[in-house]
């Protein structure tokens, strides 16, 4: 990671998280609040002003939403990268924050450890998803060899499930070839299959397949 602490600016019209945000922030070197507005209009002129490098958008604010603000980034600043937050997860505004082009989305009530995670990952250009999504993909990857069959499309091999897998998960191709014991080349031939198999032009648009076939289910305690 670089020596610069990571610029993050929060977007959050409840006060008392955004100071609790801002505060489990401070206690680490690699992160610095640069703004913080409670409003996507507010918002906006201070993200084109300070460019941060990530910005946590919560979907549920009073007047414009966070997917309104959302629409208008990449014309606000073209390098900062956003994830969005909320209080409890809704698969439909999921899927549609990232195609607005969010990078991962993140459960308000997240223990610091992994909420500092999920900014480092996004950070270094990876896509997070909370770990309850997740954790729910790999229970039900099951369900994919059907879903591609009854969309006329090939069956997925055990070992491109495999890589579906550590993909939504938000592993590197590094990553993903030292887990399965595999070169980083065989990944990528593997990813160039699966993309071909179900139609889709990259990894964020894999991760978005996942959730938009309801390849997952509840996780039942």
């Amino acid at each position: 990671m670089s020596s610069q602490p990571i610029r993050i600016f929060l977007v959050d019209d409840n006060v008392l998280h955004a100071e609790s945000v801002a505060a489990v922030l401070a206690t680490s070197k690699d992160f610095q609040v640069v703004g913080c507005s409670r409003t996507a209009s507010e918002a906006r002129p201070l993200i084109s002003k300070n460019a941060p490098d990530i910005i946590l958008v919560e979907l549920h604010m009073t007047g414009q939403s966070g997917l309104d603000l959302l629409r208008d980034l990449p014309g606000l600043s073209v390098r900062s990268r956003a994830i969005a937050t909320a209080e409890e997860e809704s698969r439909e505004e999921i899927v549609e924050a990232m195609r607005l082009g969010a990078k991962g989305f993140v459960l308000k009530q997240t223990g610091p450890e992994l909420f500092m995670k999920c900014l480092r990952k996004v950070y270094e250009g990876e896509i997070w998803l909370d770990g309850r999504f997740a954790e729910a993909v790999l229970h039900a990857f099951g369900s994919i060899q059907a879903e591609t069959k009854g969309d006329g499309k090939s069956e997925l091999s055990a070992r491109e499930m495999e890589v579906i897998e550590l993909v939504v998960q938000g592993f590197k191709n590094r990553d993903i070839a030292q887990k399965l014991f595999i070169s980083e080349k065989t990944v990528k031939n593997h990813l160039s299959a699966i993309f071909n198999k179900l139609g889709v032009a990259d990894r964020l648009e894999l991760t978005l397949y996942v959730f938009e076939k309801r390849i997952f289910s509840p996780i039942v305690d």
